[in-house]
């Protein structure tokens, strides 16, 4: 079972991903501001699923990612700090009570930090695709994306299992 404690450098897991995803909204609001002054009006805005561009649009569409990013970072991190008030796929008792609460927060923090840099990705590859001549985000993309969030997911619910 992972050890929740991990410290590195004074900082904690929980730390050190927080950290990760306020770094990921700083790139997030930089990419914004950077490719404003530099692109073309109209932009990629939307990719279908074997990651061919199938919308293009204004590139007002550059501030949706840093803005909802911004949105989802300070949602989980304000319902985080109340983890009695989740569902949880096992009976809470006074004995486990403490470890879920650590694995539900975990889960969290992993998914905080996963969201905000998929996104940085994704705001990364909107300003490079917009100036190229076949623009493509790739056919991996949705599934590796799935891959990760499904998997931070079910890995965090096995260890809410076995901390029945």
């Amino acid at each position: 079972m992972l050890d929740l404690d991990i410290v590195v450098l004074g900082f904690d897991l929980a730390q050190m991903l927080n950290l990760s995803a306020l770094l990921g909204l700083v790139g997030l609001f930089g990419i914004a501001i950077y490719a404003w002054s530099t692109l073309p009006d109209t932009i990629p805005v939307h990719f279908g699923f074997d990651g061919q561009v199938d919308g293009w649009g204004s590139k007002k569409v550059l501030w949706l990612l840093p803005i909802v990013g911004l949105a989802i970072y300070g949602l989980l991190t304000f319902i985080s700090r109340y983890p009695h008030t989740f569902n949880y796929p096992v009976v809470i008792t006074e004995e486990n009570a403490l470890r879920q609460y650590q694995i539900a927060c975990s889960m969290l923090d992993w998914l905080k930090s996963e969201i905000v840099w998929i996104f940085v990705y994704i705001e990364w590859q909107i300003f490079h695709l917009a100036t190229t001549e076949n623009p493509n985000l790739g056919v991996w993309f949705m599934p590796v994306t799935s891959i990760i969030i499904l998997g931070t997911i079910g890995y965090w619910l096995s260890q809410s299992f076995l901390a029945r």
